[in-house]
C-alpha cells in the first residue's frame, strides 16, 4: 500500500540486516528445458497439485464411504419412487437404464440389485423402515460431508465455520435434490427415447440399426455428462461453500463431467470382467464397484484441481472473503512484514554491537537502545483489529488510511 495505513510507517535505523534476491537463471535448453516447458503445462502442474494434496489418498477414502452412501440413497430413493413408478413398466425400464449408466451393472441379473420389483417395495416406509431411513440418509450425507472436505483440502481452505446442524441440513437437502436429478432424468430418457423413434419414423430410418444405435449411444453420454455435470457445479459451488467464477466453476464441471462419462462407459468392461473371473466371481461386482467410485472420486478431485490451479494461476482468493476482511488481512500482513524487518535490524546490530570494541561499541549500544524505544512507540501506535474494523464502520471505506483509524480511536474517549 502506498498510505500510512494502520497509522504506521517505517522507521529510519541504523543499523539495516543485508537482504537478498534470487539469482537470476537464464532459460534452460535441450532435455532441462523440455522438462521445465512440460512441467509448465497446466494439466501436469493440476496432477501435481492433486498428488501433493494428498489427491489418491482423499479419493480412496470417499470410495469406501460412497460405496455404503450409495446403498444408503438408493434406499430411500426405492422407498419414495415406489409410490410413483412401481406399476408403470416404462418409467423402471427408464430409471433402471438410467442407474445403469450412472453406475454400470448395478441393476440386472448379474448386478448387485438382481429385482427391481423388491426394491420398489413401499412397505419399506413402516415403521422400521422409517428409522432404517434415517440411518441411511446420515450415511449418505457423511459422505457429501467427506466430499467438501476433500475438495476444500484441493483449494487449500479449511473446514466450513457454518453451523454444523445448518451444514448437515444443507447436505440433507442437497442429497435429496441430486435423488430427484437421477429420477428426472430417468423421465427426460423416456421423453428422448420417444422423440428419436418418432423423428426416425417419420425419416423412414428405423430399420437403420446402426444409426439408431448410435444416435442413442450418443443421446446417452450427452445425458450422463450432463448430469454429472450439474452435480458437480452443486458440489463445488454449493456443497463446498467455495466462491468459484461462474467461468471457471462451469469450465472445470464440463471436463469432470465429460471424464466421469467416459469412465462410465469405459466401467462395463472393467466390472464385466470382474464378474467372469472365476477367482473373485462371487463378489467380482463389489470389487468392481469399488475400483469405479475409486476412479470417479479421483476424477471429481482432479476436476476441483483443475479449478483450484486456475484460480491461483489468476490470483483469485478462493476464500469467502469480504472486502474488509481482505483489506484487514492486507493490514495484520504488512504490519508482520514490518515487524520481520524491525527484528532482522536489531539482531544484526545486535551481533555489530558484540564484536564491536570500545566507543564504537558504545555508540551502537546507545543506538540500539533508541531502535528498541522507537519500536516499541511504533507497535503500540499500531491500531488492532477490532479498531481497523471500527474505522472501516465509521469511514463506510474498506480501506481507511492512518488518520482515519486514529481518529476512529480516539471517537470513543472523547465521547466519554
Amino acid at each position: 500500500m502506498a498510505r500510512a495505513d494502520q497509522g504506521v510507517r517505517d522507521e529510519r535505523v541504523t543499523g539495516e540486516a543485508s537482504g537478498a534476491r534470487a539469482t537470476p537463471t537464464d532459460p534452460a535448453t535441450g532435455i532441462a528445458g523440455l522438462i521445465q516447458r512440460v512441467l509448465a503445462w497446466k494439466p501436469v502442474r493440476v496432477f501435481m497439485h492433486y498428488s501433493s494434496d494428498n489427491g489418491p489418498l482423499l479419493a480412496s477414502g470417499m470410495s469406501y464411504q460412497a460405496f455404503f452412501a450409495l446403498f444408503a440413497a438408493l434406499f430411500g430413493a426405492f422407498s419414495v419412487a415406489g409410490f410413483v413408478i412401481k406399476g408403470n413398466a416404462q418409467l423402471q425400464a427408464a430409471l433402471t437404464t438410467q442407474l445403469n449408466a450412472l453406475i454400470p451393472n448395478l441393476i440386472g441379473p448379474t448386478g448387485v440389485i438382481k429385482n427391481l420389483d423388491s426394491a420398489l417395495d413401499s412397505t419399506a416406509l413402516g415403521v422400521t423402515g422409517l428409522i432404517s431411513l434415517v440411518g441411511v440418509l446420515l450415511t449418505a450425507v457423511g459422505f457429501l460431508g467427506t466430499l467438501r472436505t476433500a475438495i476444500r483440502i484441493m483449494f487449500a481452505l479449511p473446514g466450513p465455520t457454518t453451523n454444523p446442524v445448518v451444514l448437515k441440513l444443507k447436505d440433507l437437502g442437497l442429497a435429496i435434490a441430486l435423488g430427484a436429478l437421477v429420477l428426472l432424468s430417468a423421465a427426460v430418457s423416456v421423453v428422448t427415447t420417444t422423440a428419436i423413434t418418432l423423428v426416425f419414423d417419420v425419416l423412414g430410418l428405423t430399420g437403420n440399426r446402426p444409426l439408431t444405435s448410435f444416435a442413442g449411444t450418443a443421446i446417452g453420454f450427452v445425458v450422463t455428462a450432463g448430469i454429472f455435470t450439474v452435480i458437480l457445479v452443486a458440489a463445488f459451488r454449493i456443497l463446498s461453500g467455495i466462491p468459484v467464477p461462474r467461468g471457471r466453476l462451469w469450465a472445470g464441471a464440463v471436463i469432470g463431467g465429460v471424464g466421469l462419462a467416459i469412465l462410465q462407459t469405459l466401467s462395463g468392461v472393467l466390472l464385466q470382467g470382474a464378474g467372469r473371473n472365476p477367482l473373485i466371481s462371487s463378489f467380482g461386482v463389489v470389487i468392481g464397484l469399488f475400483l469405479y467410485f475409486n476412479f470417479i472420486c479421483q476424477v471429481v478431485l482432479l476436476a476441483s484441481s483443475w479449478i483450484a490451479v486456475g484460480m491461483q494461476d489468476a490470483g483469485i482468493d478462493a476464500r469467502s472473503l469480504t472486502p474488509e476482511q481482505r483489506q484487514v488481512e492486507q493490514a495484520e500482513q504488512l504490519e508482520d512484514a514490518r515487524r520481520l524487518v524491525a527484528d532482522a535490524n536489531r539482531t544484526a546490530l545486535e551481533q555489530r554491537i558484540r564484536d564491536a570494541r570500545g566507543l564504537a561499541r558504545w555508540r551502537q549500544s546507545r543506538e540500539l537502545q533508541r531502535m528498541v524505544r522507537d519500536e516499541a512507540r511504533r507497535r503500540s501506535a499500531v491500531p488492532t483489529t477490532q479498531a481497523f474494523s471500527a474505522a472501516q464502520s465509521a469511514t463506510e471505506d474498506p480501506d481507511p488510511d492512518a488518520d482515519q483509524v486514529a481518529q476512529a480511536r480516539s471517537a470513543p474517549e472523547t465521547a466519554r
